[in-house]
């Protein structure tokens, strides 16, 4: 998380030209313990209860009790950094700025716990409402980089299902034993299933559904596809994507999906 996702957007401000009483009652009603001193968008110091306290006159200007040697993050910082500044320097609070120096925001200790609670209930609601095993096995078969296989394989293994990738390329005659073979051995090696043999015909028939529907639409032709196999509770879902082609030109990409009863 970065810290504009999770600070205090409407931050209690007040002018350096304030006076004491003013300030006191801005503390009292809003029941805060800091304020931010700004001047053109800027923030200049910080304000706290403890700094009133020296005051003998009501009336007179805070701007000599403010504190201007100002401890302040930027919104793109993690939140991690936050929580370190504010746990080295013992701090309530920190003011959050912009790229050119605006105050945008204030985070504290408060804000970082609830985003961290709203963090871990947002990725609860995520697992409960999981995507199905067709549909993960359509989002990683048309992955188009190691680093988003990694993403769609984790995504998928805290769904609660298990999942791999892999690819392979043959003329007409051999690619349906190819996606075959591929696909039940990148399986076992990442233990999607066993090697009995009931579930590897569930991944060949998976495949062999899927399979097919590329041969309606282009029979006769090879190719190079990614091939992804998610395990559901009770079902094998294969999708298969990548291109058609032969040896003068390539064909569009296509994708299609089977799936198999364990």
């Amino acid at each position: 998380m970065l810290v504009k996702d999770i600070m205090t957007q409407k931050v209690i401000t007040i002018s350096k030209k304030a006076t004491v009483i003013e300030a006191e009652k801005i503390f009292s009603i809003n029941k805060i313990g800091r304020l931010i001193v700004k001047e053109d968008e800027k923030v200049v110091g910080i304000l706290t209860e403890g700094d009133l306290m020296v005051a003998n006159d009501l009336e007179a200007p805070i701007e000599d009790m403010i504190t201007t040697n100002i401890i302040s993050i930027g919104e793109e910082a993690s939140v991690q950094e936050a929580a370190r500044i504010l746990s080295d320097h013992q701090l309530g609070g920190l003011p959050v700025t912009n790229k050119t120096g605006q105050l945008v925001g204030i985070i504290t200790a408060e804000d970082i716990i609830r985003g961290y609670v709203n963090d871990e209930e947002n990725m609860e609601m995520e697992r409960n409402a999981a995507i199905n095993p067709e549909s993960a096995a359509i989002y990683l078969s048309m992955t188009r980089s190691r680093e988003y296989e990694k993403y769609w394989l984790g995504k998928i293994q805290n769904y609660g299902y298990k999942g791999a990738i892999t690819q392979t390329g043959a003329n007409a005659e051999k690619l349906p034993i190819k996606l075959r073979e591929s696909t039940t051995v990148a399986a076992i090696a990442r233990e999607v299933i066993s090697e009995n043999s009931r579930e590897k015909i569930a991944v060949s028939n998976a495949v062999k559904d899927a399979y097919s529907q590329l041969a309606l639409i282009n029979p006769g032709l090879g190719g190079g596809f990614k091939i992804a196999v998610v395990r559901g509770q009770d079902t094998i879902s294969v999708a298969i994507f990548g291109k058609f082609g032969h040896a003068l030109v390539d064909g569009p990409e296509q994708l299609a999906i089977g799936t198999s009863v364990i």
